[in-house]
């Protein structure tokens, strides 16, 4: 184009050495002059938009990236969810493994705890009654029954390791033969073994844990049981005693160490 206008301004030139240019020259002229001026818009306006456009470019680059790495993060965080979400699914199933199995030691000790129950010292066998009663309550958890078990056996451990006394009304054979109620002293020794006494001395005896149960002897029952002669007097010094610790001296009272017979 500049040398068409270089050779059309060179013929204009030489041709107005001779003469006035013709109105068709300075029409072409006048298009060209436009044609440039127009160019140099679009070239500015080019310039300015290829500038906008390479910001946008460097915006839209920079928020690809930062959103492949929220994809990545999250990518990441979701296997991370999975495999808590494993773990725990695991962990849940081992626990409830772990629940059953509970569930059957407290079913197996639970039983044995009934099986147990008459051979207690009476005391002790009214206090397991009132507590063994949870065991069977379904709406009851496997930590409220396990909590229950130790109890009773904590409450068993507690009686045997101390000399108990208990006073009660206990039903005794008269010497007319029929039973009577009468008040009585009884001293435990453990869970293994009582003596009781009346008041007045007339009425004694001797208690044992058996496997039929916790049996009592009275009386002249009581000396043949033992093999040996119970004295009353001494039992009503061992209640005093046990009462008035200050009291306190020897005593030979007879005990037995294996069991001879059941009798009631």
């Amino acid at each position: 184009m500049k040398k068409l206008f270089l050779c059309i301004t060179m013929t204009a030139l030489s041709a107005s050495a001779f003469s006035s240019p013709s109105p068709e020259l300075t029409e072409l002229m006048d298009q060209w002059i436009s044609i440039e001026s127009q160019k140099g818009q679009l070239q500015r306006s080019w310039e300015s938009q290829k500038n906008h456009l390479k910001q946008k470019s460097t915006l839209l680059s920079n928020e690809i990236r930062s959103l492949n790495k929220v994809l990545e993060q999250a990518k990441n965080s979701n296997d991370d969810v999975d495999t808590k979400r494993l773990d725990i699914i695991k962990k849940q199933t081992e626990l409830e493994q772990d629940n059953e199995i509970v569930k059957d030691k407290i079913t197996q000790v639970s039983e044995y705890a009934y099986a147990l129950l008459a051979q207690l010292p009476p005391p002790l066998k009214i206090q397991w009654q009132e507590k063994l009663l949870l065991l069977k309550q379904e709406s009851a958890s496997s930590s409220e029954k396990l909590e229950r078990l130790l109890t009773l056996f904590k409450l068993v451990h507690e009686f045997n390791d101390r000399i108990a006394i208990n006073r009660t009304s206990m039903k005794v054979p008269s010497s007319d033969g029929k039973p009577t109620n009468i008040l009585v002293t009884q001293i435990y020794l453990g869970i293994s073994q009582a003596w009781y006494i009346s008041d007045d001395g007339q009425f004694y005896g001797y208690g044992s844990t058996e496997k039929s149960g916790w049996l009592w002897w009275h009386n002249q029952d009581a000396d043949i049981e033992l093999d040996h002669l119970l004295k009353p007097a001494d039992l009503l010094l061992l209640t005093d005693m046990v009462n008035n610790p200050t009291k306190a001296s020897f005593l030979r009272l007879p005990i037995r160490l294996k069991a001879k017979k059941d009798v009631g």
